[in-house]
């Protein structure tokens, strides 16, 4: 059993009462179950496993590697082994997610949200956002990301000066339609319907809190 809060977590999803998660100095995808407490690992990887994606029987992964130093794979939990891998557009690796059919990519320091063919990768719609987006998760119909607002020296800012929001994103109108401040400096979010579990910039393990009215 895995000890999570002895690892650093850059990218987790929920899907069937489970908290998928990415740890890329382990180079391993585990789940979570929040009712046992306990956590295993699920998936070991040759790069560095940046975040997470459930489909079905398969995960999608961002990973290390690629000719841009980032790339996608579709892993079949069943067969243990890859089933399809494509190049991130333009070097995107701040996160994907598996909504509406389609997989969904931010690139956080160029602010765009890219939405590629899960079939071959290729880019079929880009959003240009309002402010750098990363981590973005899917629950049900919704769409969240965390927004990181830099301020006036953009990506040149320190983290901490940043202001960051959990969103929930409107693909179809392409703006934000809910925007939840929060107090710390997240590195990666899932949403659950109840609440978001993250995890925190520079710190080890998991945490959660209660959506209430939007706020934290």
């Amino acid at each position: 059993m895995l000890d999570l809060q002895k690892i650093s977590i850059a990218g987790m999803k929920w899907s069937d009462d489970l908290l998928w998660i990415a740890a890329p100095q382990e180079h391993l995808v585990a789940s979570y179950d929040p009712a046992s407490g306990k956590a295993e690992k699920r998936v070991a990887y040759p790069h560095e496993i940046w975040d997470v994606a459930i489909d079905q029987a398969a995960l999608w992964m961002m990973t290390g590697g690629g000719t841009l130093g980032r790339q996608i794979v579709l892993w079949s939990m069943e067969e243990e082994k890859e089933l399809r891998a494509f190049n991130c557009p333009d070097g995107a690796g701040a996160g994907i997610a598996l909504y509406d059919g389609k997989l969904w990519v931010t690139h956080r320091h160029n602010r765009k949200l890219i939405c590629l063919d899960p079939t071959n990768g290729k880019a079929v719609w880009v959003i240009r956002t309002e402010h750098e987006t990363f981590s973005p998760a899917s629950y049900r119909n919704e769409l969240w990301l965390i927004e990181s607002d830099p301020g006036p020296l953009a990506h040149w800012s320190k983290n901490q000066e940043a202001k960051y929001f959990f969103s929930r994103y409107d693909t179809a109108r392409e703006r934000i339609m809910e925007r939840i401040p929060v107090p710390f400096v997240p590195s990666c979010m899932a949403f659950d319907g109840e609440r978001f579990w993250y995890a925190e910039d520079k710190k080890k393990g998991v945490s959660s809190a209660k959506k209430h009215f939007g706020k934290l």
